[in-house]
């Protein structure tokens, strides 16, 4: 690994965390030879709903998803700092953590969109490099006001695989097999998480 190697950055709300977060991080780790992936969970999210699952739950997922793998690590950060979770709060502390290194944001194609309405955006395009992995039917399009932002694209895995879809087929009873590790589907069941109606036939 090279000296001041990039740092990798997927946030997200993880709820629940799938194979889909993690082929996305292993691709872009060994694509821009990043020295590690910080996943990192938001506390109270700006844009998005409400999560599902309680802030202790998503964090054990995420713990048992990652594991021990080589190079992946949890970051609790947004977790444990008060109010919205904006992107700039952290990228600002990961970057007085990492000053020499260069900060690399992993994001779908899908989520570009949105970045315009992120909470000061266009410093945000200053701290980081953003590595876009292609999402089945969302083109890599560079919206106007983002056209300072440094992109890097790399191949994502090409499956339609989401949290939503995840929840939708565990609250219909479905095991999730081979779409969660087998650790977090444990939880899950445990914990009996995303159970709203298993009666209800799927379709």
């Amino acid at each position: 690994m090279p000296r001041n190697a990039p740092i990798g950055i997927l946030g997200g709300i993880f709820d629940p965390i799938h194979y889909g977060h993690l082929a996305t991080a292993r691709l872009a780790q060994e694509y821009f030879h990043l020295e590690k992936v910080l996943f990192i969970p938001a506390g109270t999210p700006a844009h998005k709903s409400v999560p599902w699952a309680k802030p202790t739950h998503r964090l054990a997922m995420l713990d048992l998803g990652i594991g021990k793998t080589p190079g992946f690590e949890l970051w609790k950060g947004e977790m444990y700092r008060k109010g919205p979770s904006y992107t700039i709060d952290t990228l600002k502390e990961l970057k007085k953590r990492h000053h020499d290194a260069p900060l690399y944001f992993i994001i779908g194609s899908d989520n570009l969109r949105e970045i315009p309405r992120w909470h000061n955006f266009k410093a945000i395009l200053n701290l980081a490099v953003f590595c876009v992995a292609h999402r089945p039917g969302y083109s890599i399009n560079i919206p106007p006001q983002l056209a300072s932002m440094k992109v890097k694209s790399f191949p994502g895995p090409q499956w339609k695989l989401s949290s939503t879809m995840v929840r939708e087929y565990l609250s219909r009873g479905f095991s999730c097999d081979y779409l969660l590790p087998p650790k977090v589907a444990k939880y899950i069941k445990d914990n009996g998480l995303y159970i709203t109606d298993v009666t209800k036939p799927y379709g």
